[in-house]
């Protein structure tokens, strides 16, 4: 009798313990999704002219690039830019003024150094 008491004191304590482990994980995970983890609303899409002006406007008003003949284009929210540059600094600040554009998608940068040298993409 004396070995039965000790085994059923010792599953009641086991199921006691299981219990309060279990408790913290009785919410669901999606009750648990952090608001970063979202997906954030969509934005509304910006048309490809208002793009196209905008980075020149960008182009012309930063002094790094401002001289440089740039051909921008863009297509569905994605951006191409052509042209002649200097050095690489200069083709890697306007793929960067790209970039911070709202509403663009995707920059292809085609421009290239004047010494005939392949731009670094």
């Amino acid at each position: 009798m004396k070995g039965r008491n000790r085994l059923v004191i010792a599953a009641m304590a086991l199921a006691v313990f299981a219990g309060a482990i279990s408790i913290p994980g009785c919410t669901r995970h999606e009750d648990k999704v952090h608001e970063s983890w979202v997906t954030p609303p969509e934005k509304e899409a910006v048309d490809d002219a208002t793009l196209v002006s905008a980075l020149r406007e960008a182009l012309r008003s930063d002094p790094d690039v401002k001289n440089l003949d740039v051909r921008v284009e863009a297509h569905n929210g994605e951006v191409m830019l052509s042209g002649i540059a200097d050095d690489q600094t200069q083709i890697d600040r306007v793929a960067m003024l790209a970039w911070m554009m709202e509403g663009i998608k995707k920059v292809d940068n085609k421009m290239g150094l004047r010494n005939g040298a392949t731009a670094q993409n």
